[in-house]
Formats: structure tokens, C-alpha cells, sequence
């Protein structure tokens, strides 16, 4: 081992958690309030996860599942899930009968600032560690 392995706010549960505030704004405060943790929970496993893994160069759209409680909060709070969709012009919004489609830049925002780090930190590796022949990298994004 040449370095310590390093740690950050670099990985996927921070994108998730960009993804989340995107998604927040769409549904927008009063039904993103009504919503639990573990109805969060649920998104992030069912349709965050999904999704991420279904951004490829030719895509235009992202498909997020709306899972049941969702649609519930949005109904409770005298919504519905195309309203919150109109309502979000810039994201493109659209949905579906139990989906919600994003245009693919605006989800690709919610990876910048993540990548951007992780690029910067192996910049600053190089720069420390000489005589590097290959580096290790390990979790979601090195899939």
C-alpha cells in the first residue's frame, strides 16, 4: 500500500442525495414533508439505484418509479403527479402512469460535483504519491 485508502462525500449516496433535493423540488415542500424517511428509503432502493444505472450515451430520458406512497402523499396533498410534473418546466419533467421522466442532463447534474471531486482528488494523489502505476478504485462508480 503505497497511500491510505481515502473516504469522502464522493460516491453514490451523495448523488442520491442530489437526486432526492431534484425530486423535492419537483413534488415540491408540502407533499416532500408528508413523505417519510423510509418512503425515501424505498425510492432510493426501487427507482434511484434503477435509474443511475440506466444513464447511457444515447439516452435523453430517466425513468424514476413512483412507488405507491408517493402517489399517495401527492394525492393527500391535492396533487397529482402530472401537476408536479407541469409545474417543473425546466426539469422536463413528464410522467407516466407510476413513473416520472427526467431529461438526462438535468439528472446529470446530480453526479457533478461528485465526480468533480473525485477527479481532483486523484490529481492531488499523483501529485503526492510519485511513481504511480495504477490506482485501485473501489464501490458504485468503479463498477
Amino acid at each position: 500500500e503505497v497511500h491510505r485508502a481515502s473516504r469522502g462525500a464522493w460516491g453514490g449516496s451523495y448523488v442520491d442525495q442530489n437526486i432526492k433535493k431534484l425530486v423535492e423540488r419537483i413534488l415540491g415542500d408540502k407533499v416532500s414533508r408528508k413523505l417519510t424517511d423510509n418512503d425515501w428509503l424505498r425510492f432510493t432502493r426501487q427507482s434511484i439505484e434503477k435509474a443511475k444505472q440506466s444513464i447511457v450515451n444515447d439516452t435523453d430520458q430517466v425513468f424514476f418509479d413512483v412507488p405507491n406512497e408517493m402517489h399517495t402523499a401527492i394525492s393527500e396533498c391535492g396533487s397529482s403527479l402530472d401537476e408536479a410534473a407541469k409545474s417543473f418546466p425546466e426539469a422536463k419533467a413528464r410522467h407516466g402512469r407510476l413513473s416520472l421522466s427526467l431529461d438526462v442532463k438535468l439528472v446529470e447534474d446530480c453526479f457533478k460535483e461528485s465526480l468533480d471531486n473525485i477527479s481532483q482528488h486523484v490529481r492531488e494523489l499523483v501529485r503526492a504519491v510519485k511513481g504511480i502505476r495504477c490506482i485501485l478504485v473501489v464501490g458504485g462508480f468503479a463498477e
